[in-house]
């Protein structure tokens, strides 16, 4: 049998929907009203669901009591821009699939939605546990989706979509932490767009948050996966590259200035940017190592536009 004729993509708008939704019902086939989980059971398990509010943690977690109980060979969460996996798709799986709702309840409602993989074909035993599994499963979910929802706004530059200062003081903080420990080191580039001030002056400041989500979008394509871009706010930028030195800090910000430059907005505007760069060095905390791309990046500034000096 195709396995798009075995998907159910089923939608619990709370808890309680997967005991009395029918077209759940139909899912699950919980006609019955003995519960299969004991009162015992149904406690442990939901001891393990509220012992983290962290999703990837979760999920594992949940998986594992899953698998131990019904023939389940993976699970997938797909929330917000993330997806999560834990276990192995088998060919010819039987997929169910199940959207969550979470947010604040005069908010615009988020969406989730969990993808179950079975091996086989449940018994209506079977899909009458994973019904109460999935239901304390649900509630520890929509807490810790919605923990990282706020989480993300807390930590995100609203315009660009970037993290903010504070996400930047929390990264710092454990790259040095970590660099220490392991005799590593990471470089900071700090950018500065010049003639930014003249794009809010003659067209708007509508036009010149084009030009600031623009070079946001330029960082992200420059940068490797493991590095991290930040907006401080005005037009300051800066970046955390992983596992990188002098020479390296001098090939990415060329790389950016580079795009820039290619770029028909900043063509458009006369727009290029200033960098000043440093590598963490032992002994180093966030201030001082801020502190030195950033006179870094005044010097640039008051050399000319579009220079890289390193300190």
């Amino acid at each position: 049998m195709d396995i798009s004729t075995l998907s159910q993509d089923v939608t619990a708008n709370s808890t309680s929907d997967l005991i009395d939704n029918p077209r759940i019902q139909a899912g699950f086939d919980t006609t019955a009203d003995v519960p299969v989980l004991t009162i015992s059971e149904s406690a442990q398990i939901m001891r393990t669901m509220l012992s983290s509010i962290d999703l990837e943690e979760l999920t594992n977690d949940f998986f594992i009591i899953l698998s131990d109980k019904l023939p389940c060979s993976s699970l997938k969460l797909s929330f917000a821009d993330q997806v999560l996996k834990t276990g192995k798709a088998k060919a010819h799986a039987r997929i169910m699939k199940i959207s969550i709702y979470y947010g604040h309840p005069f908010g615009t409602p988020q969406h989730a939605q969990l993808a179950y993989s079975f091996s086989k074909v449940l018994t209506p035993v079977q899909r009458k546990l994973l019904s109460e599994i999935h239901s304390i499963f649900a509630m520890s979910l929509r807490h810790a989706l919605e923990y990282y929802r706020i989480s993300q706004l807390a930590t995100k530059d609203v315009l660009t979509g970037l993290g903010n200062r504070a996400h930047y003081s929390e990264s710092i903080n454990k790259l040095i932490s970590i660099c220490t420990r392991n005799q590593d080191s990471f470089g900071l580039l700090i950018f500065d767009l010049d003639n930014f001030k003249s794009v809010n002056d003659r067209f708007g400041h509508q036009e010149g948050d084009e030009v600031l989500v623009a070079f946001a979008r330029v960082l992200e394509s420059c940068l490797r996966d493991s590095d991290h871009a930040f907006r401080f706010g005005g037009d300051e930028f800066c970046c955390l590259l992983i596992d990188s030195n002098a020479e390296a800090n001098k090939r990415v910000a060329d790389r950016i200035t580079d795009a820039i430059a290619k770029h028909p907005l900043f063509v458009q505007h006369g727009v290029s940017s200033s960098v000043g760069a440093t590598s963490f060095k032992h002994g180093d905390d966030g201030n001082s190592l801020f502190e030195r791309a950033d006179k870094a990046l005044y010097r640039a500034k008051q050399a000319g536009k579009s220079l890289y000096i390193a300190a």
